[in-house]
């Protein structure tokens, strides 16, 4: 807890004296103290003062028992502990007061102020470690919703990214000009199908250095690559007019493209 906190407990009893002495006992220890004379005003201080972490209740009190109260709060402020104190000891008036109101602890009237301090102190502790463990709880719930929303934005990417990827192919797939596509290392990630037929090639060159598919005439092209050149290349066999073009992506270049066109054979 930060520096100066003082944890707020709420005393509810009809006997005025027994609050005061209660709100003087803990008030000696440190702790925030409110005091209400029956059910119906401790609700309306629960509803109205915020991060209290005790209540503290006789049973019997006119309008509302301590019991009832400790019901209502169990569905309107069921992070506040619930001490009930009463000098009492009916076995009914015990268990409606358990069964029904889930209180932390129950103390005896007259009650030995050791015990008292010493349950109020562990009341206030568990208050704070269940308060502590739902917030952790609603950040990682909102952790792992944002997470599965930007999971799933990045899969909506990624498939329009393959789409777009799949109809490129396509394209150049269909282009009457050869077409290869290097990587930053040299190594052959595309070619079209005019690129295959014009080099006579039968079997995938994907993944292969290009320097084992292009003739030995254009490695000094690849080696020395100039962005937007045209270039024409002769060979034994052929005559190629050869356009080189860096690929891009946001001013990233993250490969090579030759453009590749037969002129004579």
């Amino acid at each position: 807890m930060p520096r100066g906190y003082m944890a707020k407990i709420l005393v509810v009893d009809d006997e005025a004296n027994v609050a005061k002495s209660v709100m003087r006992l803990l008030e000696e220890q440190g702790f925030q103290v409110f005091t209400a004379e029956n059910g119906k005003n401790a609700l309306d201080i629960l509803n109205s003062e915020s991060d209290i972490s005790v209540v503290i209740s006789d049973q019997r009190m006119p309008v509302m028992t301590g019991a009832d109260l400790f019901k209502q709060m169990q569905l309107d402020h069921p992070l506040v502990k619930r001490v009930l104190l009463t000098g009492y000891t009916e076995m009914e008036t015990l268990r409606k007061a358990i069964n029904q109101g889930s209180i932390f602890r129950l103390l005896l009237k007259p009650w030995d102020d050791s015990e008292l301090i010493n349950c109020i102190q562990e009341a206030v502790a568990a208050f704070n470690l269940e308060r502590e463990n739902r917030s952790i709880k609603e950040k990682l719930t909102k952790l792992n919703i944002n997470l599965e929303r930007s999971v799933d934005q990045k899969n909506r990417e990624l498939s329009m990214n393959i789409h777009s990827l799949e109809r490129y192919e396509l394209i150049i797939s269909q282009l009457p000009i050869g077409i290869i596509c290097l990587s930053d290392e040299g190594m052959i990630v595309l070619a079209n199908k005019q690129f295959y037929h014009d080099f006579n090639i039968d079997h995938a060159i994907e993944g292969l250095p290009f320097n084992r598919i292009l003739p030995a005439e254009m490695n000094n092209l690849i080696e020395n690559f100039e962005d937007g050149r045209h270039h024409t290349i002769e060979t034994d066999t052929a005559k190629f007019d050869v356009t080189s073009n860096f690929l891009r992506d946001n001013n990233h270049v993250f490969g090579k493209t030759l453009s590749i066109r037969v002129l004579t054979k």
